[in-house]
């Protein structure tokens, strides 16, 4: 984690106060605990009390964008798709395009897909295919299967 303020178009350097650095880090920390115990909606409590500690505009900072990620990552695990969507979604706008994260995609992909859609799927699952290759599907060979059934991949 880097501490920067992030825009789409522009990188400001402002901090996160040691203070606000260390809650987000327990906070986070606390929540990732909880996702290797497969505790999916206590981790979800941990990460929204991390973003809590983000000031305003939360969209402009970089751990929203982590921390949206990781809610993501657990609704996906709770098959709670939709609002998996909406999270993977705001992490991806913080990142924006041209720093777009892989996993981020691989799980909007996810969800999508799950949702039955897909058009949105396909476009994500082939972007995090794209940035990562491969390697980013050998554990996910569902996916995989799809957007091979969906585009034609170099591999």
């Amino acid at each position: 984690m880097n501490n920067i303020v992030k825009t789409q178009n522009s990188v400001e350097h402002e901090e996160l106060s040691d203070q606000q650095q260390k809650w987000i880090n327990i906070y986070a920390q606390n929540g990732n605990d909880e996702i290797e115990n497969e505790n999916f909606e206590h981790a979800i409590g941990w990460f929204s009390k991390a973003l809590e500690v983000i000031p305003e505009p939360k969209d402009k900072w970089e751990a929203t964008g982590w921390l949206s990620a990781s809610i993501g990552d657990a609704c996906y695990y709770l098959q709670n798709y939709e609002e998996g969507i909406s999270n993977l979604k705001r992490a991806y706008d913080v990142y924006g395009p041209e720093d777009a994260n892989p996993f981020v995609l691989l799980r909007l992909g996810q969800c999508y897909f799950h949702l039955g859609q897909e058009e949105k799927a396909k476009e994500c699952l082939l972007q995090a295919y794209m940035l990562e290759g491969r390697e980013m599907f050998d554990d996910e060979p569902l996916y995989f299967d799809f957007l091979k059934s969906k585009t034609k991949l170099q591999d």
